[in-house]
């Protein structure tokens, strides 16, 4: 993976900034450490930002978001579809059903149960390498919407089919690395994603419009809370 030059003589140089301290609560528990290299949740933590951070950064990266927007249409937010790259907005890609915590974390348990390398710019080339062969979900939202895909009130639900690259791969790969909660949590997610498929298919939009989304920033989107309750509903008045 190329890492970008620092020039040190223009670093040397620079004024010190003023820094202030960014507290990160990525929630340890859904990884369950259980690899007996971290000394607690803090530095597990630490080191899985530190690594999404060099992947983000990254050559590889940022080709990568460039080609998917100018090729594969993620050149818009999948929720305001009026927001383009075109028209200055920055539109990130937003790493679903597993997010790039998830991801890296799943890469570090496969490596170090297998004993390969733990090397953070390792760990790094396998997640990059994923990518590129289309096993990581990506899907295209503004920076507003990508913040509130990863905040605490998140109810958006996004098909799988919607998505760049196959997750479900993904997770058939690495299934045995990835930890109780997180297989619980995909799965349960496949599920609802099979009800919707359904639905979609069977009963008519303006009752999906009616009980299932939301208006969520001025723009109608699927609730992950409205969706599972109509799937209940309609099962139990199917039988």
């Amino acid at each position: 993976m190329r890492i970008p030059k620092i020039n040190k003589y223009r670093l040397e140089r620079a004024d010190k900034p003023e820094t202030s301290v960014l507290e990160v609560d990525i929630r340890p528990e859904e990884y369950y450490d259980n690899l007996d290299i971290f000394e607690n949740d803090k530095e597990m933590s630490h080191f899985i930002i530190r690594s999404k951070y060099l992947i983000r950064g990254s050559y590889e990266y940022k080709k990568l978001i460039k080609f998917l927007k100018k090729y594969r249409g993620m050149y818009c937010c999948g929720i305001h579809n009026n927001l383009t790259t075109w028209d200055g907005f920055p539109i990130e890609a937003h790493h679903t059903p597993f997010t790039l915590e998830d991801i890296v974390y799943i890469v570090l348990t496969k490596r170090y149960k297998r004993e390969e390398s733990i090397c953070m710019s390792d760990i790094a080339d396998e997640v990059m390498a994923l990518h590129y062969m289309g096993l990581v979900g990506l899907y295209p939202l503004c920076s507003t919407c990508h913040e509130y895909a990863h905040g605490p009130q998140n109810d958006l639900f996004i098909p799988m089919r919607n998505l760049f690259g196959e997750p479900e791969i993904f997770y058939d790969i690495y299934k045995d690395f990835v930890s109780d909660m997180l297989q619980a949590k995909f799965e349960n997610l496949l599920t609802i994603n099979d009800g919707y498929n359904i639905l979609t298919e069977e009963v008519p939009e303006g009752l999906i419009k009616k009980y299932i989304q939301v208006v969520n920033k001025g723009q109608e989107v699927s609730s992950v809370h409205l969706l599972h309750k109509f799937i209940d509903t309609y099962l139990v008045d199917d039988e």
